[in-house]
């Protein structure tokens, strides 16, 4: 009987490299799986921010002292079905060197009206001439995702 070990070390070596594939795809394919569904969790939010338009359309200033305002922002949403998370409120003062924002939580209703009252306590911002809307959503884990676009008003 023979006893040919060069046929057995063949199969060995054909299977290592066959198995280190199927490893290095299965590596790979989780990448582009992460990559997609991020990509395409990104666009939805995206998709979400381009209907939601919120915009400040007036802005009540009260100096209450030096230091402390009260601000009432009326805001209006005028298109988007999707329920958001909130808004962030940004406040400017006049040489842009000062600003504060604020994060208004909750959902405003389509097609409404909706005014909150804002304290601001920074001196440097007793006299803000300009508040920006940005709207966020709220993902599955419960995190803000803020819109990239902003609507101003100056007042």
């Amino acid at each position: 009987m023979k006893n040919n070990k060069k046929g057995l070390s063949t199969i060995v070596a054909t299977l290592l490299i066959i198995l280190l594939t199927l490893v290095a795809v299965g590596i790979i394919w989780v990448v582009v799986k992460n990559v997609i569904t991020g990509g395409a969790s990104q666009v939805t939010v995206d998709s979400k921010c381009l209907a939601a338009n919120i915009v400040a359309t007036k802005v009540v200033t009260s100096p209450i002292n030096a230091t402390f305002t009260s601000y009432n922002v009326t805001l209006n949403r005028a298109g988007g079905e999707d329920q958001i998370g909130g808004v962030k409120l940004a406040f400017t003062n006049a040489d842009e060197s000062s600003s504060e924002v604020v994060d208004i939580p909750g959902n405003i209703a389509v097609l409404s009206t909706f005014t909150t009252p804002v304290s601001v306590d920074d001196a440097r911002l007793a006299n803000a001439t300009k508040v920006s809307v940005v709207v966020y959503f709220l993902d599955d884990s419960g995190n803000a995702q803020l819109c990239t676009t902003a609507n101003q008003l100056s007042f």
